[in-house]
């Protein structure tokens, strides 16, 4: 398995994982209920750059060649303006949603999550979870934050077991969420 930056032509590959991982947050992010818009949609913002949802800000893992997994993680303190172009987009096509604030200050943020089904239960997960906190190691961040659905307890459960911490609860998209933190070795090096 190799974990790599996405690239644009990574799109259509993305795209299902990403509304496999956020169903109803991808339909207030794309103005739209209707499947195939959805997911073309999500691709345009997969392909587009300085976005949340921007390959610029999402690691695949490739399994020979296929992408079995993908993970969207960027800066809390950069979430609203990566929110920005959506909004804009949002409004200019009639779409009255509102995006809730999911992340803020200096974190790594793990925005989704998702792994495809034939490639489940192969720890890719977990894989890709470890290669965002040695990206904010690496970046000098000191914590990685992720919201888990509180409908979700094996979600849930993995997170606490790789060392996240629930911090408070949000809602988003109407769903009730953790947000959940761990912090980076690089806290070890700060003053």
């Amino acid at each position: 398995m190799n974990i790599r930056q996405a690239t644009k032509q990574d799109c259509t590959k993305i795209a299902p994982l990403m509304y496999q991982a956020i169903h109803e947050i991808a339909y207030t992010l794309t103005g739209s209920t209707n499947t195939d818009e959805v997911l073309e949609r999500l691709a345009m913002w997969v392909e587009k750059p300085k976005n949340r949802l921007s390959h610029e800000n999402i690691w695949v893992a490739e399994i020979e060649g296929e992408v079995a997994g993908m993970i969207i993680s960027y800066r809390g303190d950069e979430a609203e303006e990566l929110d920005r172009p959506i909004r804009e987009w949002l409004t200019a096509h009639g779409s009255e949603e509102e995006l809730d604030v999911e992340t803020e200050g200096f974190v790594q943020y793990i925005d989704s999550l998702a792994v495809l089904e034939a490639y489940g239960g192969r720890g890719i997960g977990t894989k890709l979870i470890e290669h965002i906190c040695t990206v904010a190691t690496e970046r000098g961040i000191p914590a990685v934050t992720l919201n888990v659905d509180q409908a979700n307890p094996a979600a849930h459960r993995l997170y606490t077991r790789l060392g996240f911490q629930k911090e408070k609860e949000i809602n988003i998209s109407g769903a009730r969420f953790d947000y959940m933190k761990k912090e980076t070795s690089s806290t070890l090096f700060s003053v």
